[in-house]
């Protein structure tokens, strides 16, 4: 329990280091030729002991390489963060898709739990907000989805919630 709790507090503090960094724009991207797909496939790969804990199927949707000029650790700190949410809220399922587009890269991850309530939507990405889990699984801290939000405008981007699918869905695009 000790073990565990002090992992979160690590990255509770990890997370509003970062936090602090991007408002004071001493935040640095080291952006270069990457496969985010590759990126996004390493990225949930470390999340599937924590989908077995929780006995969700935790997938990358299928598709070809994308090639982007990007950050590909503040890439895969989104896809954590999302993943991490999803996980948090999912029952069964949370998958994980990315294209490339015209722009750049498009992220979006889906999962199965209860959705955002229309009256969220608008503060999901706000500092410090956490819609109460339905899952029974704690509830988060408010930040990673904040950070989610941060570094996407950071490289060019957006997030947005996307159209309900019977879950919630994440969308982030990135410049690249």
């Amino acid at each position: 329990i000790i073990g565990t709790e002090s992992g979160r507090l690590e990255r509770l503090v990890a997370d509003l280091l970062d936090l602090a960094r991007l408002d004071a724009h001493a935040f640095s991207l080291t952006p270069r030729p990457i496969d985010a797909r590759d990126v996004v496939v390493r990225t949930v790969a470390g999340f599937e002991p924590a989908a077995r804990t929780f006995r969700v199927i935790l997938r990358v949707v299928d598709g070809p390489p994308v090639p982007a000029d990007a950050d590909p650790e503040r890439l895969a700190q989104i896809v954590a963060n999302l993943v991490e949410n999803a996980l948090r809220h999912a029952h069964a399922q949370v998958d994980v898709g990315v294209t490339r587009t015209a722009a750049g890269v498009e992220l979006r991850v889906t999962d199965d739990g209860p959705g955002i309530a229309p009256e969220d939507r608008d503060r999901v990405f706000d500092r410090l907000y956490s819609a109460r889990a339905a899952t029974g699984r704690a509830v988060g801290t408010g930040i990673g989805l904040a950070i989610v939000r941060e570094l996407a405008r950071t490289m060019g981007g957006t997030v947005e919630v996307g159209p309900d699918e019977g879950g919630a869905v994440l969308v982030v695009r990135i410049a690249g």
